[in-house]
């Protein structure tokens, strides 16, 4: 049953009250009758449970027995219906896999003996398929328009285009069908009385998925699963908000209880970690799931399902999915606390993403504000429109920009501090596209159909929105190292261009006290220095600036540049020369829009300070901050309210889109290196940027990076 509750919003507190409202408001919310919250209680897992079981599997990789190769013939033909007839090949050779104990099934498909012969075109996991089309109208009712619409068309690219379509959903019936078999066949077998029902339903729910749309929560849970197996590997999307009517349905007509519905979805989290391609070390798996923020009309999106999503999650303890729970004015203060329950447990996998910097950045690109609400994030943490567009991107690094300039001043020979500014900022500008965005085509047709307007349009590059982003990396260091330049070469005089780039060109060697000077002397970005903070404002603001100016984004759909501050592969950046802030090369730069390592000494209050100085509303393709606390500070009741008072700072100060936090402490990190295969550590979860893996598996410079962090010890400087 649902109870429709008024709520009168104070305006004088956050959380459900608005942050800058200046008068009461009144918001009609439906609420479920219960709302849990997460607490700490709830987040520990029943070593008796059957969620604890498939965990203890997954650890012992039983689902690998799924990753088979077997031979299968392509098509050979290099268009969207070979495509087409590839997937279906490669779906017709791979096995029903199902495990003891799963409620949901599915692992991976055939692996094919000749790669070369099986070409799927092109998806790129960093944007999520249209899951909301995909469990309204079912992998059927796919197939049924792709099917209708091509009676009708005589163009023969879009007929080339439908009939892929169609080839692609019939071939997932088909499928989803002999899955059903499976388990009936299972069923039939099956000696344990309540093994028996659970696999005769797994095979109803195939039937129902391979004739029709889902009609239940554990079957829409199901059809999830099949897209992640046929390809969907990477962001997930906001799935509280397209989920959520399944589970409310079935708690209404008491087809499931809480308890049942939680049991499901833990099964889907412990199935979203099984995938051929697991190598954290190398990269991001991208498995996302964006909760909560808001409706088209400004309305909180929070369910019971946002809810037992971040349980899920901190109950498991398990590297994916990554949860990002979005906030804006409305959100209730509950949700902040049941982040910050899962935080403090150490499920490291948790980001924040504050509507208020998110939401006009998107609306800055020429996107409308009711669709710029229903915003997702990517693979990692760049703002995309979910099931609506693609996104690209390109990163530049701030830092080489910087040392080139500093290797010039010799020719140049600047009089005053605002010169180099204004020739660092050309430089950037250099780096800036001067035209629209270029549309992203979707030559993987079962998932091009799910984007909305490709199957309209009978078109994969037919995409709503194309967001390409233009990201500036290495801000702090960059900025760190003018503030230097700045500090000793302009105001002190006690620094010539020369000797820094003496001691640049030797890493510092034989230079070890103006390294020192560098690094210890000068003002650093993340401690409330408005010295140094004014520069990463002037940077910043000019780039996004510039990249809006320049590239022409139009109001409307379309391609659009979007600029935005994040970092990747940050382990691959240890060649960097030494730089003017002091650091040697093989040192790690600074991630995302975050200080640089081990910088931010002020705790991280004033870290927020810092960024909350910039207007990161313009900083279209995201913005992300991390931070790193002591697991001590956050332990005991009063403890944890400081904490939970740090996250709504964050909220308030409208700093970065993104807060990333790593509930961590170095000697834990040390341990688990020394003793990698630990039972004790298997759920050590660390963040490293817009993903987060289980830290032992990480290779050796990324646990580096990650010890290095500052570890603040307290909340105030």
């Amino acid at each position: 049953m649902e109870i429709l509750h008024k709520i009168a919003y104070p305006s004088s507190e956050w959380g459900g009250g608005g942050w800058e409202h200046k008068q009461s408001m009144e918001t009609e919310t439906m609420l479920t009758t219960t709302r849990p919250m997460a607490d700490s209680e709830r987040l520990e897992l029943d070593p008796n449970s059957r969620i604890h079981q498939l965990r203890e599997m997954h650890w012992q990789k039983t689902h690998e027995a799924a990753m088979v190769r077997k031979p299968v013939l392509g098509s050979g033909e290099d268009t969207l219906t070979g495509h087409a007839k590839d997937f279906a090949s490669l779906l017709e050779a791979s096995d029903s896999f199902i495990q003891p104990g799963e409620l949901i099934v599915g692992a991976c498909l055939a692996t094919p003996e000749a790669a070369e012969q099986i070409n799927l075109g092109e998806y790129d996991p960093h944007y999520p398929p249209g899951h909301a089309m995909l469990v309204a109208k079912g992998l059927p009712g796919m197939r049924d328009l792709a099917r209708d619409r091509l009676k009708g068309e005589t163009d023969p690219a879009a007929r080339d285009f439908l009939r892929a379509v169609e080839i692609s959903y019939a071939a997932a019936c088909q499928y989803v069908e002999r899955f059903g078999g499976q388990a009936e066949h299972l069923a039939s077998v099956e000696r344990d009385s309540i093994r028996r029902s659970e696999l005769v339903r797994i095979s109803e729910i195939c039937d129902e998925l391979a004739t029709g749309a889902p009609a239940s929560f554990h079957s829409a849970l199901q059809l999830l699963q099949f897209v992640r197996v046929f390809g969907g590997r990477g962001c997930i999307g906001r799935f509280d908000q397209w989920m959520f009517p399944f589970y409310r349905r079935d708690i209404e007509q008491k087809h499931l209880d809480r308890e049942q519905a939680q049991e499901l979805l833990e099964c889907l989290f412990v199935k979203l970690n099984h995938f051929p391609e697991a190598r954290l070390a190398d990269n991001d798996t991208l498995r996302n799931i964006s909760l909560a923020g808001q409706t088209t009309d400004g309305r909180d999106a929070s369910n019971e399902l946002t809810y037992m999503c971040i349980e899920a999650s901190g109950k498991l303890m398990l590297p994916e999915p990554k949860i990002n729970v979005r906030f804006f004015p409305d959100s209730p203060s509950e949700l902040v606390r049941a982040c910050g329950r899962a935080l403090a447990k150490g499920a490291n996998t948790l980001a924040m993403f504050n509507d208020e910097v998110a939401v006009p950045s998107l609306v800055k690109l020429g996107i409308s504000l009711e669709e710029a609400r229903g915003y997702c994030n990517d693979g990692c943490s760049e703002l995309i429109m979910g099931g609506k567009g693609t996104i690209k991107f390109k990163v530049h690094d701030a830092l080489p920009v910087l040392n080139d300039l500093v290797f010039d001043s010799e020719s140049r020979r600047y009089s005053t501090f605002d010169e180099v500014m204004e020739d660092y900022k050309s430089r950037l500008a250099a780096l800036m596209p001067a035209e629209l965005g270029p549309a992203r085509p979707i030559t993987f047709p079962f998932f091009a159909a799910s984007i909305e307007d490709c199957l309209e349009e009978a078109s994969p590059t037919a995409a709503r929105y194309a967001i390409n982003g233009s990201i500036l990396a290495q801000v702090g260091n960059a900025a760190d190292g003018l503030a230097a330049i700045k500090k000793l070469i302009f105001d002190d005089g006690a620094l010539t261009w020369d000797e820094l780039r003496d001691a640049m060109n030797a890493d510092f060697k034989g230079h070890e006290a103006l390294q020192q000077t560098l690094k210890n002397r000068t003002a650093k970005y993340g401690n409330d220095d408005d010295y140094v903070d004014a520069i990463v404002t002037e940077i910043a603001e000019f780039f996004c600036d510039g990249v809006h100016e320049k590239s022409g984004n139009r109001e409307g759909p379309g391609g659009k540049w979007a600029p935005g501050f994040m970092s990747f592969g940050i382990h691959r950046k240890s060649s960097t020369p030494a730089s003017p802030d002091g650091r040697s090369k093989g040192e790690l730069t600074a991630n995302s829009f975050s200080p640089s390592v081990g910088m931010d000494r002020s705790g991280p209050t004033a870290a927020l300070r810092s960024v909350a100085k910039v207007d990161l509303t313009q900083a279209s393709h995201g913005s992300v901050f991390d931070i790193a606390l002591h697991s001590a500070i956050v332990k005991g009741e009063d403890a944890f309210e400081k904490f939970v008072a740090l996250l709504t700072t964050f909220l308030k100060m409208r700093s970065a889109a993104t807060l990333q936090v790593n509930v961590i402490d170095r000697d834990t990190l040390l341990r688990a290196r020394e003793n990698p295969n630990s039972p004790e550590f298997r759920t050590l979860i660390v963040r490293v940027w817009g993903f987060s893996a289980v830290f032992v598996d990480l290779p050796e410079e990324l646990q580096d990076h990650v010890i290095a962090r500052t570890e603040h010890g307290s909340f105030m400087s």
